[in-house]
């Protein structure tokens, strides 16, 4: 797999002096790669200043953006001068009917022994090489690798990590998985030194039996995003990639038998990814500390659904509260510690929740009341995070987004409301 993520030259097949081309794009983007970047078309001398070739001679790995008709020629052309790696990023095979075009690229392929990743596939991307795809721009490096079974969501999924600063090791466009398919670069980050989480986006499996083989090895946590619930999407994601998506419940049974964590949103997607780049929690022991009962409440009732425990506060605990909080506080948990309350009071409570371990996971809500100080009380929280396993729920706008910033900064997780923090949080354990 390597030649796939850090190969030293590539020919672009396809590089067109067009601009508005996808050949030209995934041309210009690696131009900024660590390899050598070799243009083939067969009617420019130059492209983007570079010398053009008219045919393919041996590289480590070739990418293929031109008509679909056209590719089973260039990867005979491949097979001959011993290219052995092949990203078609070419649609129009399988998905539009035409799996006559798609044997024949597999009869090539397998006749010389070349491994491909698509076609009908935006690329690759390794945060620490290239960016061998048609989207423009680069996460920052970081410990979440994606593979997708859709290009144009992998386009939205890398502009939000771009946006938000969520970190990428590698990113995987599969496409119609004519040869490789998703357990195959599943089993290949389980052994990336570069990758903490493996996130999927799937349509539908081609070798589920290899698949479960694959993750049941896995000592990486993975999550999904399973699309085709219901028969609009089952007819929707066999239109995409050309591959019946099956029954979701038998689906959703064996992710849970094999320890893979499902998800339902592409926030929940990211953010689950997130929490597991940092940390596995182990249990369901949850304190919430707010400065506002309406969240408190919502708090309690989102725990109770995701099957968390709102733990009680033990005698010491609210007895040394009562000693630093106003006597109006709620003397539960949630911890209530009133809608004035300043910094230096969540503080104080942070400080003496610091000393026990009563409970599993702390979550911090916050309202931005005119006396309430945001970004004051992020650094506090952010501050007994070293010592326990500490989650931010500051709701609000413009008032809390500094505050949002800087939590990001310290490496504290937000959520935006309390029922996404324990959907989330409840998968962890």
């Amino acid at each position: 797999m390597k030649e796939f993520f850090e190969p030293k030259s590539i020919a672009v097949i396809g590089a067109s002096r067009n601009r508005g081309k996808v050949g030209n794009a995934i041309f210009r983007n690696l131009l900024r790669s660590k390899a050598k970047v070799y243009p083939i078309n067969i009617k420019a001398k130059k492209v983007e200043g570079r010398k053009a070739y008219d045919k393919v001679f041996k590289v480590d790995l070739a990418i293929i953006a031109i008509p679909a008709p056209y590719v089973p020629q260039v990867l005979e052309e491949c097979g001959k001068v011993g290219v052995k790696h092949a990203i078609i990023i070419s649609a129009g095979f399988s998905e539009v009917g035409r799996k006559d075009l798609s044997e024949e690229v597999l009869k090539i392929v397998r006749k010389y022994g070349i491994r491909v990743v698509g076609p009908n596939c935006l690329g690759i991307v390794n945060t620490r090489w290239m960016n061998a795809t048609f989207f423009e721009g680069m996460p920052e490096k970081g410990g979440i690798s994606i593979i997708s079974q859709s290009g144009a969501l992998g386009v939205a999924l890398l502009d939000r990590m771009i946006e938000e600063g969520i970190g990428l090791s590698k990113f995987i466009s599969v496409g119609n998985m004519l040869d490789l398919g998703i357990e195959d670069f599943v089993e290949y980050l389980n052994g990336d030194r570069d990758t903490k989480v493996i996130a999927l986006y799937v349509e539908s499996l081609k070798r589920g039996r290899k698949f479960l083989e694959v993750v049941k090895r896995c000592e990486k946590p993975v999550v999904v995003l399973k699309a085709g619930r219901g028969e609009a999407g089952k007819k929707a994601a066999s239109s995409h990639t050309g591959a019946m998506a099956g029954s979701f419940e038998v689906y959703d049974g064996v992710f849970r038998q094999y320890g893979l964590k499902r998800v339902d949103d592409v926030n929940e997607f990211f953010k689950l990814s997130q929490v597991l780049e940092k940390r596995t929690i182990k249990g369901k022991k949850v304190v919430v500390v707010t400065n506002a009962g309406g969240p408190g409440v919502l708090a309690a009732d989102a725990c109770e659904h995701f099957g968390m425990k709102m733990v009680k506060l033990p005698k010491e605990v609210i007895k040394e509260l009562n000693s630093v909080l106003p006597s109006a506080w709620s003397h539960n948990n949630p911890i209530d510690i009133i809608g004035d309350a300043r910094a230096e009071r969540y503080k104080k409570v942070f400080e003496t929740l610091s000393k026990y371990d009563f409970y599993d996971l702390l979550l911090c809500i916050l309202t931005p009341q005119m006396m309430t100080e945001p970004e004051k009380t992020a650094v506090e929280l952010a501050k007994l995070s070293r010592k326990k396993r500490c989650f931010a729920c500051f709701m609000g706008g413009e008032k809390v987004k500094g505050a949002k910033k800087l939590l990001k900064r310290k490496g504290v997780l937000n959520f935006e409301e309390p029922w996404e923090a324990f959907k989330v949080l409840s998968k962890l354990s």
